[in-house]
């Protein structure tokens, strides 16, 4: 074979390999199965998600070996750590770098649960306990760690769905590399574990049973399950496409272009609703809110800024409102007959702020109830809000690792930094924040556990 022979042959080969390489990208023809993975996860590590999207690939390796906080590294406004002093932890902390936190005199009551990166010394994630001073007198470890098949890291995973019972124990959400649902005593051993696919919430009802959504986030359809919180078995399952069969005649789902066509391209397929909060209407409540039922389920899909009332037995769609937030979180029944949700407003392009929102469903009329710009309040994605039993507005700015609470007048009374450093004002990720009544929990847990 001559010098110009092999050049020709070696232009064949080459031409040939891009040609089936775009078959294989194209058509998805083997060994397209084998490499769309490795590329996924390859591009996932690397991109992270919306809240690592700032953090570069070497500050995600360091995060992931137990070296930094690199994948959940933010910065919090100045207004934040105003008159706060650092706290006086009951616990060891692996950084040796206090939060900060301040109480005002008039709002020293209650207890406080402050839920995120806490970085134990044998638990990532978790909860602290704050006595109405301020001061933490329990916390709680919180990991997936010990469910079947768990691969990955709890500092690669997401704590984002929690809720504290009365005698202590607690149930938590991880998702994202996978984690799964998690039942803890107040001590926080594992009551049981429930394997699988679960994200954003596990909210009881009143029948002894908590909602949670199954499947991945970024499936189209978010179907929910009912679990029981003694035995973490599923009690029952509302696939969504029988909701859309329920309801034909009804057109918020496909609000995305090509989200429904049958030869969709994957790449148009993923993270089309995002469903991120179920909440049924309390008995309490059911009253202010003449149009639906109690047990009525309040739903949220984040990237459809979309919400919507259905009935878990006859999957009736009773209400819907789009519009009213942007990739919004945490959507609640209120005493006044309304409807809030913690407005991300993700997707604006100018003065970038989070709002807390309220819906009036009877006349569809939107207020305000906090705007975030008068306090430099903004979370790109997660968040909560909590209407206190003490009459002020909680609110959790997880990608500011900053939980305050406002009065009536707007006032803030409560501040909590997780500081990591001061002096660049730079914090860590919360998850939540609640506040309860001081004859909330059934005795003094914190008292017993580890005596």
């Amino acid at each position: 074979m001559t010098g110009m022979q092999r050049i020709s042959a070696l232009y064949l080969l080459v031409l040939l390999v891009a040609v089936y390489g775009f078959l294989v990208g194209r058509f998805n023809v083997f060994p397209s199965e084998y490499i769309e993975p490795l590329i996924e996860d390859l591009s996932s590590f690397t991109k992270g998600d919306e809240m690592e999207l700032e953090s570069s690939p070497l500050q995600k390796l360091t995060n992931d070996l137990g070296l930094s906080f690199g994948r959940w590294f933010y910065s919090y406004p100045a207004i934040a750590a105003a008159n706060t002093a650092p706290l006086d932890y009951a616990v060891e902390i692996d950084s040796g770098i206090e939060p900060v936190v301040y109480v005002n005199e008039a709002h020293r009551s209650g207890y406080r649960v402050i839920v995120g990166i806490v970085d134990l010394p044998d638990s990532f994630w978790g909860a602290l306990l704050l006595n109405p001073n301020g001061e933490v007198i329990h916390a709680w470890k919180l990991s997936t760690q010990a469910i079947t098949g768990s691969k990955v890291t709890d500092r690669i995973k997401n704590l984002y769905g929690l809720h504290v019972f009365k005698d202590g124990s607690v149930i938590f959400n991880m998702q994202e590399q996978g984690g799964g649902i998690v039942k803890v005593d107040a001590c926080s051993d594992v009551v049981w574990t429930l394997p699988g696919s679960f994200h954003h919430t596990v909210t009881p009802d009143e029948r002894g049973n908590f909602w949670s959504f199954t499947g991945g986030q970024s499936d189209f359809d978010q179907n929910m399950v009912l679990v029981n919180q003694d035995t973490g078995k599923i009690v029952s399952t509302i696939d969504m496409a029988e909701v859309r069969r329920k309801n034909p005649n009804l057109r918020i789902w496909d609000l995305y272009p090509l989200a429904m066509a049958p030869r969709a391209d994957v790449r148009h397929q993923r993270n089309l609703t995002h469903g991120n909060d179920i909440e049924p209407l309390p008995i309490a409540l059911a009253a202010q809110f003449p149009q639906f039922e109690a047990g009525d389920l309040i739903v949220s899909y984040a990237t459809t800024n979309l919400v919507f009332v259905l009935d878990p037995d006859t999957l009736v769609v009773k209400w819907w409102r789009v519009g009213a937030g942007d990739l919004q979180h945490d959507v609640d029944w209120e005493p006044n007959g309304k409807i809030t949700l913690f407005n991300n407003n993700s997707r604006r392009l100018f003065d970038l702020s989070s709002d807390i929102v309220a819906i009036d469903p009877a006349t569809m009329e939107l207020s305000v109830d906090l705007d975030g710009s008068e306090y430099d309040f903004f979370s790109v994605i997660n968040g909560r809000q909590q209407l206190t039993p003490f009459d002020t507005r909680f609110v959790t700015s997880s990608t500011q690792g900053w939980a305050f609470e406002v009065n009536g007048n707007g006032d803030i009374v409560f501040s909590f930094v997780n500081n990591v450093d001061a002096q660049n004002k730079n914090s860590v990720h919360l998850s939540e924040a609640l506040r309860y009544q001081e004859g909330y929990f059934n005795d003094d847990f914190w008292n017993t556990c580890g005596a």
